[in-house]
């Protein structure tokens, strides 16, 4: 009986393969999908720009000089290809520990993983051309958080690509979670002027994306340690006088535990022939147009947060009013106090703690039960309802800084703010 069953699907096999034969092949056209944000009520300009994103892996400098940084770019999609990437982390070692810092492993916290398993997953096209014709695009660099990795907050570039920008976001070197990230002071100014540069290189004549990047038009941005390098890519200056000022509230979390005690090396790094009393030089590309911190860091600033009263240039402050680790008041709120620009914003996540600006874990799937669950998560929020909130402010404010945009800026004025859980303050008029 099943030889004879079996002989019968054998001649109706051969039958549609040879009737398939006489047809014409035709291939299905995938039908463009409605853009739409990461939930169907995010806001505006959560919603999926008009670019297909593109993503690719560059390399600036040899050794330990090296600068491993992705690119997001607005790109060509004829086939409509679904935007779908897995960003391989840290690819320049054998075998690195999980959020990359070795201190974790030594003490116990994370195991040591094979480098292959240390994936992200995001919403982009590996490698694919970019879409010159429509360009330039301006340029936003992206600086992660304490010994992250370049990709941590993937969402973000991903969605300003969707919007026309270029985003440029590396691997920050010198730098460990607890003995050795003193050197981060100096490496992360260092490194956001030589990735500027890089795109300079890339949209030049003869370049290898030659009229792609608008390099005239330059936002910085980043997320906890990587807010206050933002911070200093639109001019802010440093000044550890917070911590003698403050010594009730220094602890063991905040930067003045190493800093000022490497104050000295931090200058000679950065080329100075003296190490500065008060404010420190400004290091950044006179070029940058516009700032956003996500959470940034707050004790490098000076004992009244002279360091971000000279500020000039728009900026928008992000960061969540439960955030155990860079405490808003004494970060997010008095920043944007006493920033000196006279177009600045604060949006305040109410309740959001500090990795609400991280890829959800569900895009981490080696974190498992070997990460602590904060990470990549938030007690309180939704992270696909945070995260287009996120990209709504975020993308709204450069499209009006970068690119004149005056619906966004309409956007953002305060009255057309008014989300549960979002507590706005601005001088936009």
């Amino acid at each position: 009986m099943f030889r004879n069953v079996s002989r019968l699907y054998g001649v109706l096999l051969t039958v549609l393969l040879a009737t398939a034969a006489c047809q014409p092949i035709q291939v299905p056209v995938k039908e463009q999908t409605a853009p739409q944000g990461l939930r169907p009520d995010a806001p505006p300009y959560a919603v999926h720009g008009p670019f297909a994103v593109g993503a690719r892996d560059f390399v600036i400098g040899e050794g330990e000089d090296a600068i491993y940084i992705t690119v997001w770019y607005p790109a060509l999609n004829p086939s409509n290809a679904e935007e779908e990437i897995t960003y391989q982390i840290n690819e320049k070692v054998d075998s690195v520990p999980a959020l990359p810092s070795s201190t974790l492993v030594e003490a116990g916290i994370v195991p040591l993983l094979p480098s292959s398993t240390l994936v992200l997953l995001g919403q982009a096209i590996q490698n694919a051309s970019p879409d010159v014709a429509n360009g330039p695009y301006p340029l936003v660099v992206f600086s992660v958080g304490l010994a992250g990795y370049r990709q941590q907050n993937g969402y973000l570039p991903e969605h300003l690509a969707s919007y026309g920008m270029v985003v440029l976001s590396g691997d920050p070197r010198s730098e460990t979670l607890f003995e050795e990230f003193w050197a981060g002071a100096a490496t992360r100014q260092i490194d956001a002027k030589r990735i500027i540069a890089y795109a300079d290189e890339l949209t030049a004549p003869g370049g290898e994306w030659a009229g792609l990047i608008d390099t005239e038009h330059i936002a910085t941005a980043g997320h906890s340690s990587g807010g206050w390098a933002a911070l200093a890519g639109g001019g802010a200056q440093m000044d550890f006088s917070w911590c003698t000022a403050n010594p009730d509230l220094i602890n063991e979390g905040t930067d003045c535990t190493q800093f000022p005690a490497h104050q000295d090396e931090i200058a000679a790094m950065l080329g100075l022939e003296s190490t500065p009393d008060t404010l420190w030089p400004s290091t950044n590309d006179p070029r940058v147009d516009a700032v956003i911190g996500l959470a940034p860091d707050g004790d490098l600033w000076g004992a009244d947060y002279e360091g971000v009263a000279v500020m000039k240039v728009p900026t928008m402050i992000m960061g969540g009013s439960g955030d155990s680790a860079n405490v808003p008041e004494i970060t997010s709120y008095p920043i944007y106090e006493h920033l000196g620009s006279a177009n600045k914003s604060l949006v305040a996540l109410e309740n959001a703690d500090h990795w609400i600006f991280m890829q959800p874990r569900q895009d981490t799937p080696w974190m498992g039960n070997d990460i602590p669950y904060f990470v990549g998560s938030d007690p309180v929020w939704d992270m696909d309802r945070a995260h287009d909130l996120i990209n709504h402010f975020a993308t709204a404010f450069l499209l009006d800084t970068l690119k004149g945009d005056k619906e966004a800026h309409a956007a953002l004025l305060p009255d057309a703010v008014n989300f549960p859980g979002i507590e706005y303050t601005t001088t936009l008029q």
